[in-house]
């Protein structure tokens, strides 16, 4: 840093998530954590009884909110900043918010909360440009909003040399929640896999909530051969993608996908091409590029787009990685907080 720029701001970080290694936006915190040093975690996740850590955040049960609101009032004048992530729905944390610099990063769709909580706000960072759209509808001045795509480290997730067995595609965002699967398009994956038996699909499976059972219990009923499942939490994701051709996300239900699915971002930088639904918001960064392709919710379609990256994978993945450098790179995710931050201080 040049010594004539004034010191960094102390930051006060609210989400919902709490688990960096798992978990998209908690993930883009950490790296913001990491640059911007003097600073807090804390919020409300049904996922917490309660969790109270320096290091790891301190999170509080919806149950718990009330004292939730106690403690952030007696807490929050001692940082310059509170940057909320999450959604316009977030009212456990808008309520909790008193008046000073702030700022809102919508990584989630959901629907807004009074324009009355609204209005502490200072600034809104979208992640993908069509819901700069959304806070135009709701009266929030353009000059207010910024965008700023998620972050991937380019550095880590490098591209490889494409593995010598058959095409192989990868689904690495599962739900917790076995009622979400049709929502985050296991149905049409499987189906597809149905079509291309001569394909593998491989679905990356974290260790938690109900939905594994549910998941075996579809691919037993189908007789998939060619579908396999991984449980694990894995640490190192770029080995997962240097080991597949193709990453796919063909979400269905806009409300239960993150709209910039973080496997996506991360298959495209190390130079995997993509495929993902209609209905995902970094359609707007993939379509009219060979760095993947944008479906309709159809089984045939998701089938026909991998036969055409497998034609052409050398040209899709090196389109995947400029696009990645070009959109997610870490480095412009932290100079554009950077200049919102100093903005609103």
């Amino acid at each position: 840093m040049n010594s004539t720029e004034p010191p960094l701001p102390s930051v006060a970080y609210w989400i919902s998530s709490f688990e960096p290694e798992m978990e998209a936006i908690a993930g883009e915190v950490a790296l913001l954590r990491r640059n911007f040093p003097d600073n807090v975690l804390w919020g409300v996740s049904p996922a917490t009884k309660l969790q109270w850590s320096k290091r790891a955040g301190y999170a509080f049960h919806p149950r718990l909110h009330y004292l939730f609101r106690a403690l952030t009032r007696l807490r929050q004048n001692r940082f310059a900043i509170n940057h909320l992530f999450g959604g316009l729905g977030d009212w456990f944390h808008l309520r909790a918010l008193r008046d000073g610099p702030s700022v809102l990063t919508l990584a989630v769709h959901a629907e807004p909360t009074s324009p009355e909580l609204l209005s502490k706000l200072d600034r809104f960072v979208v992640e993908w440009p069509r819901a700069r759209e959304q806070l135009l509808a709701l009266d929030v001045p353009p000059e207010r909003i910024r965008l700023i795509p998620p972050p991937v480290d380019l550095d880590r997730f490098q591209p490889v040399s494409a593995p010598p067995d058959r095409f192989t595609v990868l689904f690495a965002s599962a739900p917790a929640r076995a009622d979400w699967l049709t929502a985050r398009g296991i149905d049409l994956i499987l189906e597809a896999a149905q079509r291309r038996p001569d394909m593998l699909f491989r679905l990356l499976w974290r260790p938690w909530g109900n939905s594994l059972p549910a998941l075996r219990q579809r691919i037993e009923t189908l007789d998939l051969s060619n579908v396999e499942v991984v449980v694990d939490r894995v640490l190192d994701m770029s080995a997962q993608y240097a080991a597949v051709h193709a990453t796919v996300f063909p979400g269905v239900d806009a409300a239960r996908c993150k709209p910039m699915p973080n496997s996506i971002v991360e298959s495209l930088a190390s130079g995997r091409p993509v495929v993902v639904s209609e209905r995902m918001e970094i359609q707007d960064y993939v379509s009219g590029t060979r760095a993947g392709h944008v479906i309709s919710l159809d089984a045939e379609a998701l089938a026909l787009a991998l036969d055409r990256l497998e034609a052409d994978w050398g040209g899709a993945s090196e389109a995947a990685r400029t696009l990645a450098e070009t959109s997610f790179g870490q480095d412009r995710f932290i100079s554009g907080y950077q200049a919102i931050y100093r903005e609103i201080v």
